[in-house]
């Protein structure tokens, strides 16, 4: 299961999925796209849906499957970015400047942005609650 996937400044893609960390030298995109081929759609589908039906305006969750939402903190668009799945958070809480997410494979992550992750769960609650299993 994917925890999170990152961008730095090198465009590489860090990516920790089974406690793992995996580097690929891809764009975002390719890399999501790789997934969401097996259920006929691609990325810009997925978001231009997810946004029309959900009125969301910006930072698009992206429902994969059963074991992947991935919350949108900062953008692939932008030059640093970061996704964290939704499904492998065991818990998270404010600190001084942001929040600290805790895996459930038992590692921790802090981002600077508390009230935007706030944000990003309450948009996977509501896609969550739509879907039907």
């Amino acid at each position: 299961m994917i925890d999170y996937i990152l961008k730095h400044d090198d465009n590489m893609l860090y990516i920790v999925d089974n406690q793992e960390l995996i580097i690929k030298d891809q764009t975002f995109q390719k890399y999501v796209n790789s997934f969401l081929i097996k259920r006929l759609t691609n990325l810009q589908a997925l978001e231009k849906t997810t946004k029309k039906y959900f009125s969301f305006k910006s930072k698009i969750p992206l429902y994969i499957d059963r074991e992947t939402l991935l919350l949108c903190i900062f953008s692939y668009r932008t030059q640093k970015s970061i996704y964290i799945n939704y499904f492998s958070i065991n818990k998270y809480h404010s600190v001084t400047e942001g929040v600290t997410i805790s895996f459930l494979n038992g590692h921790e992550m802090k981002i600077p942005n508390y009230k935007g992750f706030l944000s990003q769960l309450k948009k996977a609650r509501e896609i969550l609650n739509t879907i039907e299993y």
